[in-house]
């Protein structure tokens, strides 16, 4: 996956996170990830792997296409 991906990736994930009024703490709690892991994701610096991307998804309780849009 290339930095930019990643970027984009975590930018979409800030705007779902914030537009739910969630911190990265209470996110991470709702995913069962640790809130560090959440904020390097949101800056681009992590690859998170397709069950923690499942496991956020669900936390935050939208589509997948709202995480991955055409």
């Amino acid at each position: 996956m290339s930095k930019d991906i990643r970027k984009s990736f975590g930018e979409l994930l800030r705007t779902a996170r914030k537009s739910r009024n969630l911190t990265q703490e209470e996110l991470g709690d709702k995913a069962g990830l640790h809130f560090t892991y959440i904020g390097q994701i949101e800056r681009g610096h992590r690859n998170p792997s397709l069950i923690n991307i499942y496991r956020i998804q669900k936390a935050l309780r939208i589509p997948i296409s709202d995480i991955f849009p055409t």
